[in-house]
């Protein structure tokens, strides 16, 4: 079978706030874990607010684990804590944040990108995409995806984020 060919989901260099503002549906994902992830988050789902964070069992999604981030969400002001950075990420940014706050991230420019998307999809109560080329991340340029699953609580507020990544290098400088 030839590989699936995939076309650039959205400007090459578009903000942020501009992927997101394209509303990216999964079939626009290169990797088939991500789309799986965000087809078991709907499986999950059983009303019209989102999956209650005490029935995310991490098992339902084993096949992302070593590339899923956990983040609690704060609100007034908006913080975001990993509850669980995963290895993948820690990789890309040399660092474990686990048990730390988002704003201990490494590069402040990938972090504003991180905070961006987080505010972004705990105000919805879907799954939230970004696709991103050339993204320039600790000297190297990175094809970027992400898919932000809300889990919340009996009152219907976002409280945690599921982020599953995938990435690659496209080139070193």
């Amino acid at each position: 079978m030839p590989a699936r060919q995939f076309e650039p989901a959205n400007p090459p260099h578009a903000s942020v706030e501009q992927r997101l503002a394209m509303n990216l549906q999964p079939e626009a994902l290169e990797s088939a874990q991500l789309r799986r992830a965000h087809a078991d988050w709907c499986r999950l789902r059983t009303g019209p607010g989102v999956p209650d964070y005490r029935s995310f069992d991490i098992c339902d999604f084993s096949y992302v684990v070593g590339s899923l981030n956990m983040m609690s969400v704060e609100r007034d002001p908006w913080r975001f804590r990993y509850r669980v950075h995963s290895t993948l990420a820690v990789r890309n940014c040399g660092k474990d944040l686990t048990g730390q706050y988002l704003d201990d991230y490494p590069s402040d420019m990938h972090r504003r990108n991180i905070e961006a998307f987080c505010i972004h999809a705990a105000q919805r109560h879907e799954p939230t995409i970004d696709i991103a080329d050339n993204i320039l991340l600790f000297r190297r340029l990175m094809h970027y995806e992400t898919v932000g699953l809300p889990f919340g609580n009996a009152a219907g507020e976002i409280t945690h984020l599921a982020l599953a990544i995938n990435s690659r290098p496209l080139t070193a400088i």
